[in-house]
């Protein structure tokens, strides 16, 4: 542990939740939260903890102004491939953290989310699109990455329709 003043706490967290302008054309989310989603970083800031952004494999893969798709069109080979780099990398950064006596106090995700939902994501049923239980690519391949090194990490996500219910449940996580 580093003993110079700085928290030793840190969040992994999805791209959109503190950069609105990753998010895919449709979602809501943007003219709520045009930028970021204030409340949460005032949460982490409240608790003095550090932020790791995870790249958003969206709009790296699928571009900067893409309509939204679901899983299951985006579960394609080279997408989970993509995804398990992004997982691996964040999975070596966890464990050189924890290494390092800091505290990884969990990862954000976005619910509904074909890559970073945690309890839900989206997919095509009978050609419609669908919110049903379930993770993100990149979440299933970050709690692969995460099991292969033996850590154990919380994960949540935030939802837009239940802001003040995911706050606190953010806040019971880097509280504890």
């Amino acid at each position: 542990m580093v003993m110079d003043g700085r928290s030793n706490k840190v969040i992994l967290v999805s791209h959109c939740i503190i950069n609105s302008n990753s998010i895919c054309i449709g979602p809501k989310t943007p003219s709520i939260w045009p930028a970021m989603i204030n409340e949460v970083v005032e949460v982490l800031m409240r608790y003095k903890v550090g932020i790791v952004q995870l790249p958003c494999p969206e709009q790296l893969v699928y571009g900067f102004v893409r309509e939204g798709i679901t899983k299951t069109e985006m579960d394609t080979v080279e997408y989970r491939s993509f995804c398990r780099r992004i997982a691996e990398d964040a999975a070596e950064l966890v464990k050189k953290y924890l290494e390092n006596g800091f505290r990884v106090v969990g990862f954000l995700g976005k619910r509904a989310s074909p890559s970073c939902g945690v309890k839900t994501t989206q997919i095509t049923l009978e050609g419609r699109n669908v919110e049903v239980e379930g993770k993100g690519i990149l979440v299933e391949e970050l709690e692969n990455e995460l099991k292969k090194r033996g850590i154990n990490l919380k994960l949540i996500d935030f939802e837009r329709t239940e802001v003040e219910k995911c706050l606190r449940e953010l806040e019971d996580m880097v509280k504890a």
